[in-house]
């Protein structure tokens, strides 16, 4: 595959870089080094499409490719400049292995040589943040644990289970080919899972398929690869579509509920007058909502039901997802930090997306006039 533009979640933390491009040289170091014992640093990557395509093993392709979507002049998308409507190509597809070990806190795969899977890290093998691991997870590994049977992960980058639009988008949609491996294939989620991850397995029904991981090296006696369906953030209707189409029998009826606004506590990137903000949707009727404090039945239902969503940049607005078409959505963003994946899955639903960015001197006279033009 050709080498994917780089993606908003990708750039190094600039604070940290020193540190991070020292671990990351410490990784090439030890890559020229023997194995000796658990020291198995990474030997390089290899491509399960690729070996796929070839016949050399065994899988399916779902498809090659999505049709990109849409980037209208002055769109977020445009603005933030990450063509998130068009990753592409980015194959959907599942392989079959027997001697594949999953390694470190994402239970990267990789194979008898020490290659690691690139699409499983999405095609970016090299440590990007200090966070998503120990610093030795791709050097040590212990002993594995074998697990008898047949298991698939939905773990990978991004998705540890921490974040809701990532568990939700890049790890759940990996499930779409789940109907063709065989039904006993065991599900392979975080060691401790939060609750939105229970929640959605409930949901899901597939309390008795999902297993938290037992340890960060383990090597299934068959393990099923299922690619991600995109790359992080960007136009995705495959796995849009299934999301909607799993989810839908627990939507409410369409224009049951009141507006909402999804609001956050105790992030970052707050606006400083957001009381003030809260306040003028509160008194146009919408329901101001902390999707922190919900379960996923309730924001799932909330949303399904909601005549006209507005809200904070931040996970919660993942919940556009159980939107109905049509739905009028407005967007918040704090200057400097500007990111189109939820008018994507906008675009995706086909839902009358606007978006506006605060500043330290705007008034709120844009936000004013949407909210009556959505009550209205």
């Amino acid at each position: 595959m050709n080498a994917l533009p780089l993606h908003p979640y990708c750039s190094p933390l600039s604070i940290k870089s020193i540190t991070l491009e020292s671990l990351r040289f410490a990784h090439a170091v030890a890559g020229y080094l023997p194995s000796v014992g658990n020291f198995r640093p990474l030997r390089g990557e290899f491509s399960a499409y690729q070996r796929l395509a070839e016949g050399e093993i065994k899988g399916s392709i779902i498809m090659d490719r999505q049709e990109p979507g849409v980037c209208p002049p002055g769109s977020m998308t445009e603005r933030a400049a990450f063509r998130q409507h068009d990753h592409q190509p980015w194959p959907i597809f599942w392989t079959e292995s027997t001697d594949a070990r999953l390694v470190g806190k994402m239970l990267h795969w990789r194979d008898p040589y020490d290659r690691i899977c690139s699409e499983g890290v999405y095609h970016l093998p090299t440590r990007r943040r200090l966070s998503e691991d120990k610093w030795s997870a791709q050097m040590i590994s212990s002993d594995p644990v074998k697990l008898a049977g047949e298991w698939t992960s939905i773990l990978s980058n991004w998705n540890d289970g921490r974040n809701y639009f990532h568990w939700l988008l890049d790890g759940l949609t990996r499930l779409a080919v789940r109907d063709r491996l065989p039904e006993t294939t065991k599900i392979l989620i975080p060691a401790n899972p939060s609750r939105f991850v229970t929640e959605t397995i409930r949901l899901l029904g597939l309390e008795d398929q999902a297993i938290p991981a037992p340890a960060e090296c383990v090597q299934p006696e068959r393990f099923y690869f299922c690619s991600p369906t995109a790359m992080t953030g960007v136009w995705n209707p495959h796995g849009y579509e299934w999301l909607r189409r799993k989810f839908s029998p627990h939507f409410a009826d369409a224009g049951s509920g009141p507006p909402v606004f999804l609001t956050r506590r105790g992030a970052s990137r707050l606006p400083s007058n957001l009381e003030e903000i809260e306040g003028h949707f509160s008194s146009k009727g919408f329901h101001i909502i902390d999707c922190g404090s919900l379960t996923v039945l309730e924001q799932i239902r909330a949303l399904s039901a909601a005549p006209a969503v507005a809200g904070l940049h931040g996970a919660a607005m993942t919940n556009l997802l159980w939107a109905r078409s049509g739905t009028p959505v407005l967007e918040i963003f704090q200057p400097g930090y500007l990111n189109a994946c939820y008018e994507q899955i906008a675009y995706q639903g086909g839902l009358s997306y606007q978006y506006d960015i605060l500043n330290a001197t705007s008034s709120l006279q844009d936000l004013i006039q949407w909210c009556d033009q959505a009550c209205s």
